[in-house]
């Protein structure tokens, strides 16, 4: 390894070392020619809804001034199904 390369590496912090660590593991993979899986950054649905929720981003729907509708608003829907 060059020294320049040995420096930039000293630089990273842990979690881009990991980052390089996963590029590298998949070069060297690909280059023995074993198909790796696909890895996505995508979060499962509990986790968003964690996320969500945690936040407090939707707490203002619990504030009594969004309660302005009961169920006597509004009309019953009709529906025309045809016979």
């Amino acid at each position: 390894m060059n020294s320049r390369f040995a420096q930039l590496l000293k630089r990273l912090t842990p979690e881009e070392e990991m980052e390089v660590e996963t590029f590298t593991a998949t070069v060297l993979a690909r280059r023995d020619g074993l198909e790796l899986p696909l890895q996505v950054d995508d979060i499962s649905s509990e986790e968003m809804i964690r996320l969500v929720t945690d936040s407090g981003g939707f707490d203002w729907l619990d504030s009594p001034e969004e309660d302005i509708y009961s169920l006597a608003d509004g009309k019953a829907v009709e529906w025309n199904v045809p016979q």
